[in-house]
C-alpha cells in the first residue's frame, strides 16, 4: 500500500501539499491536479487509525439535521458526504427532529467520540452547539444560523427563492396570493415569509390572513390548503415555503377535488417525485447539494487550522457565492 511519502515524491510535492489536498484545504490548482493524479495512480488510501493517533481526533464527523425524510436535507448530506469521504473521514449522520434535547444529546456524541467537528442545521437559536464551539471544536451552520459568531454558515438565499415564487404567482395573473410557510421560530421560514409580503405588497397588499405558519411537514401543508381554501375568499395563488409542505397541500388538493388551474402553486425547493394535479406550477430550486460540500469544505479548512474570522456564505440556485458578509450575532428577529 502506497503512503503518503511515495504521493508526494511521485506529485513531486511536500507531504504536507498531500496532507492538505487531502483535507480540502486550497492549494495551487497545478499541484492539487497533480496530487490526486498521483493518489488515483497509486490508488493511495490515508491510514485513518495512524492519523487518528497523531491527532487524538476521530476520523468521523457529525451532520446534524431535523429531517432526514426531507430531500432538501438528503441532498445537503449527500453534498457533505463526497467532500468528506474524499478527505479520508466518515460523515455520521444525527437526526433531531428539530429537538433541542436530541441536539444536546448528539452534542454528548461527537464530544465522548472526540470528533474533530459537525456541520449542523440547527431546531433554533442553535445554544446547544455552543459548549463544542467553547472547547475549539469548529461548528459550520447550514440552512439556519447559530447565534454564535464563531460558528461559520453556508446559506441558500432564501429570500431570493421566495420572492422568486411569489413573483411568478402574479406574473401567472393570480390576484390573491397566500403563503404556507414553516414555524416562526426557523430562520428559513421567516425569510421566506418576508419575501411573500414584500413582493405581494408591491402587487398591491398583503392580507395577513393568507399567511399561515405550520410546521414544514405534509400534514401542515394540508392543514393549512384547507384553511385557505374554507376563508370566505380563498386565494388564488399559493407559495409553498418548501417541499414537503407542497407535498401535503398539493394531496389535499387532489382530496378536495381542484381541477388543474383553478390554483397557482409555486414551491422553494425541488419536490420529491410526485403525481403533480396542476398544471400551473412553478419549483424553484435551492442549492443543497452544494450547501453541504461547501459546508464541509469550510469544516476540513478548520480542522486542518484555519482560524480566520468565521464566514456567512450565501449561495444563490445555481450553487454561486452571492455574498459573504460577516457572521451575524443573531438572526433576524420575527
Amino acid at each position: 500500500m502506497a503512503t503518503i511519502y511515495e504521493v508526494a515524491a511521485h506529485a513531486e510535492v511536500s507531504p504536507a501539499t498531500v496532507s492538505r489536498v487531502m483535507n480540502g484545504t486550497a492549494v495551487r490548482p497545478e499541484l492539487e491536479t497533480r496530487v490526486r493524479e498521483a493518489i488515483a495512480h497509486l490508488e493511495y488510501r490515508p491510514s485513518r487509525r495512524a492519523r487518528s493517533l497523531r491527532t487524538n481526533q476521530s476520523e468521523m464527523v457529525a451532520l446534524v439535521i431535523p429531517d432526514i425524510e426531507n430531500p432538501f436535507f438528503t441532498a445537503l448530506a449527500r453534498g457533505a458526504e463526497g467532500v468528506m469521504r474524499q478527505a479520508g473521514y466518515s460523515l455520521v449522520l444525527c437526526n433531531t427532529d428539530d429537538n433541542p434535547d436530541y441536539e444536546a444529546s448528539y452534542v454528548q456524541v461527537i464530544q465522548d467520540e472526540g470528533m474533530p467537528g459537525a456541520i449542523v442545521a440547527p431546531s433554533s437559536t442553535g445554544t446547544a452547539f455552543v459548549p463544542l464551539l467553547d472547547e475549539g471544536r469548529p461548528v459550520v451552520a447550514v440552512d439556519r444560523h447559530i447565534e454564535d459568531p464563531r460558528a461559520d454558515a453556508v446559506m441558500a438565499d432564501n429570500f431570493a427563492g421566495a420572492a422568486e415564487a411569489t413573483e411568478w404567482q402574479f406574473a401567472q395573473g393570480s390576484s390573491r396570493v397566500a403563503c404556507i410557510t414553516g414555524p416562526p421560530h426557523a430562520e428559513t421560514a421567516r425569510a421566506r415569509a418576508e419575501a411573500w409580503r414584500e413582493v405581494c405588497e408591491r402587487n398591491g397588499g398583503a392580507l395577513d390572513e393568507y399567511l399561515v405558519w405550520t410546521d414544514f411537514q405534509p400534514e401542515g401543508g394540508a392543514d393549512a390548503l384547507d384553511y385557505l381554501l374554507d376563508l370566505p375568499i380563498p386565494p388564488n395563488g399559493i407559495v409553498a415555503a418548501n417541499n414537503l409542505t407542497a407535498v401535503g397541500m398539493l394531496a389535499a388538493m387532489v382530496r378536495r377535488g381542484i381541477n388543474p388551474g383553478e390554483i397557482t402553486v409555486s414551491a422553494c425547493e425541488m419536490l420529491p417525485r410526485f403525481s403533480l394535479p396542476l398544471s400551473s406550477l412553478l419549483t424553484v430550486p435551492l442549492p443543497a447539494r452544494e450547501i453541504g460540500a461547501h459546508a464541509a469544505r469550510l469544516l476540513l479548512a478548520r480542522i486542518d487550522g484555519d482560524t480566520s474570522p468565521a464566514k456567512n456564505v450565501v449561495l444563490d440556485s445555481d450553487g454561486n457565492v452571492v455574498s459573504a458578509p460577516p457572521h451575524p450575532a443573531t438572526p433576524p428577529a420575527s
